[in-house]
Order: C-alpha cells, then structure tokens, then sequence
C-alpha cells in the first residue's frame, strides 16, 4: 500500500497501485503524486497540512501548497 495525493486538490488516499486519473473536482485529470510506502508512523507537512502514516519520511516533492512538502514527524 502507498500513499497517494493529488497535487491540484490536495486529496490523499492510500492504494496499491497509482489511482486513476480522470475526472478530478478541481477540472480535467488528477496529478497523482506516490508519497511512499503507508505505515505507522504520522508524518504532516507545515505547508498543506496533510496528515499521513508512512514507513519512513514521505517523498517532499508537489506540495499542493507551493514547491515541495516540509514534513513533521508526529
């Protein structure tokens, strides 16, 4: 399982292979970005306050917020 977000709407899901892409609220396709493998430890960004449980820090790269994830370990 790994830990998806959406770079245009912010929306986070977990799932075994990347989400499909059509029809994202936010208009046209979603821009689905791997944030790693789900775990158990809580992990947020400063930015976008995105909450996830991940193996490990997540990937810091499209923050739906500007540039890249600044991630907090909870």
């Amino acid at each position: 399982m790994k830990n998806y977000q959406c770079k245009k709407r912010s929306t986070h899901v977990q799932n075994s292979s990347t989400p499909k892409s059509f029809n994202c609220p936010s208009g046209g396709m979603h821009s689905w970005t791997d944030l790693g493998e789900v775990g158990t430890t809580n992990y947020q960004c400063k930015k976008c306050s995105l909450l996830v449980q991940s193996k490990s820090t997540p990937k810091s790269f499209n923050c739906p917020s500007g540039s890249m994830h600044s991630w907090t370990k909870l």
